[in-house]
């Protein structure tokens, strides 16, 4: 996460996840280590190295408008890849493990939210079939970002999946 933070900043994008590496943001390893102890964290492996990231939990965070995700949808928190050609069609991977991991438990959807100024997070998120349901302002450590929250509806009858 850090090093994808530290490319993010060196790309000129610090409003997305600030700059601080979050190795080093209160708290923020103990709640990592929680989501790990949750079952909620799949990575993606290659040639034995850690190449991508997938959060799911069972709700979203509190500071999500609940309105805007449907109750009992499972929450992407993070979904990352390396950058350059070890990450290559990592982020769908771990998309389409969001979404068979989703099944698997009868949530329908998959809710998440992102940095609402990235044009190329909305075009990724359309293209996996996430619906803009609304956006929100979020303030921590002591900066506003402005995020939009994006659903994925579920089917659930046999002959309607994938």
């Amino acid at each position: 996460m850090d090093s994808i933070l530290t490319w993010l900043v060196a790309q000129g994008r610090p409003q997305q996840w600030g700059t601080v590496p979050f190795s080093r943001i209160p708290g923020f390893p103990h709640l990592f280590a929680s989501w790990v102890s949750q079952g909620a964290i799949t990575t993606a492996q290659r040639d034995d190295s850690c190449v991508g990231l997938l959060a799911l939990a069972q709700a979203p965070p509190p500071h999500i408008p609940p309105e805007l995700i449907p109750a009992d949808a499972l929450f992407i928190h993070t979904v990352m890849s390396a950058r350059g050609a070890s990450g290559r069609g990592v982020g769908q991977a771990l998309l389409h493990e969001a979404d068979r991991q989703a099944r698997a438990r009868g949530a329908p959807a998959l809710g998440l939210d992102h940095w609402a100024g990235s044009t190329e997070l909305d075009r990724i998120y359309d293209k996996h079939g996430f619906t803009k349901t609304g956006e929100y302002q979020n303030t921590e450590d002591g900066r506003t970002t402005r995020n939009t929250v994006r659903v994925r509806r579920l089917l659930t009858e046999p002959s309607e999946r994938l």
